[in-house]
């Protein structure tokens, strides 16, 4: 660091608060309180308690109507159920559907998971599991990998055939009273959800969460930083090191950065060293800020408590966002300056793409950028040296969610991580069902 406070060419905004520390992490914050996965627009230049009100008024309404019509079509379902004759054709029609539906999701599935996938050993995977699906059966040449996928689809179906009534009717059930009913089964009566618990129902999506759910959502978060922590601890830097020693041997394109300020608004991949953690993080940009603006915006971002945790405490790795300037010790880059032109239709409109729900323009070339980011994370260091979350090159959160990474950092974290997955597929499948695509589809 130089006379002039300089990092990497870079001013520091907070250099008393710039390495990471348990006291600084997870901080309770009119900014990290924010619910991260809602873009309230409406609420902007209200106060924190005006937000919420308004909100939770607004909500109500629409909340609560909904509730009483579900539970309305709940009620009335038990009272078909009682007529025998009627009992059984409820039972097969709803068996029917549901079967409908699951191989329809797992058409999907395989769709975005595998055959978009960057990774070609995945696009080869998903052609072959079409081609199972399509004939619903698998053959001698099929890998173990298509036989376990395919057997946990059939698995499920048949599952889904032997659906008694008590299963229709926890299905059919509305999300409030099933959401009450699991937070403890043994004393909450599936419809007799008060009105008190309904509130704080409504509350957890608020523009800021209250006391209660970011003091939860803060104690999980240090319980995953303490245990990040013993890992980082147990790892071996010589190994560490030599790792990336070999990785800069075999590629001559990365070059040291001692200086951001050359890279500020040329589009690359960059690789973020924290020797101290013995973690490294791979990342790409495409943006008129460039390598310097996207390291700065790690530097600077603060993580909002809801995205602290990637999964769950037993695996989830710390975030490259959480550390802080002076956590990073090395920056590597391969620059890609040539990467300015956006990708234009020929009607000469710029490209666009779907990222993240939203749409956004398509720059030249870019393509190579996302596969190299990919191919990087999939390949060209240990899994335990990196901090990146996901498979990197995604173009949206499914991506990021097929593609979910952890640390072993506990006895069950392999067990956990592998849990979480199959979760994460399935509410990808509830994801499908409720999307409008397969609305209009049943339509």
């Amino acid at each position: 660091m130089c006379a002039y406070n300089l990092f990497f060419g870079c001013r520091v905004k907070n250099q008393a608060n710039a390495k990471l520390t348990r006291e600084n992490y997870a901080e309770i914050t009119n900014s990290s309180r924010k619910n991260s996965f809602k873009d309230y627009r409406a609420c902007r230049g209200l106060s924190i308690e005006e937000a919420n009100q308004e909100y939770f008024y607004y909500k109500k309404t629409i909340i609560l109507a909904d509730y009483n019509k579900k539970m309305a079509q709940y009620l009335d379902l038990i009272e078909q159920l009682k007529n025998p004759d009627k009992r059984d054709k409820i039972l097969k029609d709803f068996i029917n559907q549901r079967v409908k539906l699951r191989i329809e999701q797992e058409k999907d599935w395989n769709i975005s998971f595998n055959i978009e996938s960057l990774d070609e050993q995945e696009r080869k995977f998903g052609r072959t599991y079409s081609r199972v699906l399509k004939n619903n059966r698998i053959d001698d040449k099929c890998d173990i990998e298509i036989r376990e996928r395919f057997d946990k689809y059939q698995n499920d179906i048949e599952k889904i055939q032997n659906y008694d009534v008590n299963d229709m009717l926890w299905i059919q059930a509305p999300d409030i009273c099933k959401k009450w009913y699991r937070e403890d089964p043994k004393n909450h009566q599936l419809l007799n959800v008060p009105d008190d618990w309904i509130k704080e129902y409504i509350m957890e999506d608020a523009p800021y969460y209250t006391d209660k759910k970011c003091k939860r959502l803060q104690e999980n978060a240090l319980k995953n930083f303490d245990n990040n922590m013993r890992y980082f601890n147990s790892l071996n830097s010589e190994e560490f090191n030599n790792e990336i020693n070999e990785f800069l041997k075999s590629h001559p394109t990365f070059e040291p950065v001692d200086d951001l300020r050359k890279y500020d608004g040329i589009a690359g991949v960059y690789i973020m060293v924290l020797d101290e953690y013995k973690q490294l993080y791979i990342g790409i940009t495409r943006s008129k800020r460039g390598i310097k603006g996207r390291i700065q915006d790690h530097w600077s971002n603060t993580k909002p408590l809801d995205r602290l945790i990637w999964g769950s405490i037993e695996y989830s790795i710390l975030s490259i966002d959480s550390f802080r300037a002076y956590d990073t010790t090395r920056i590597y880059v391969e620059p890609h300056p040539e990467f300015k032109e956006q990708a234009l239709y020929e009607n000469g409109e710029p490209k666009k793409r779907e990222f993240l729900g939203e749409y956004c323009n398509v720059w030249g070339s870019d393509e190579y950028l996302f596969s190299k980011e990919f191919q990087l994370v999939k390949n060209a260091f240990s899994q335990k040296f990196l901090c990146n979350r996901c498979a990197g090159g995604g173009r949206s959160i499914i991506d990021a969610i097929g593609s979910v990474k952890g640390h072993d950092l506990c006895e069950n974290s392999k067990a956990k991580l592998e849990e979480t997955k199959n979760n994460l597929h399935q509410l990808s499948l509830e994801f499908y069902e409720k999307s409008p695509n397969y609305i209009k589809k049943e339509k």
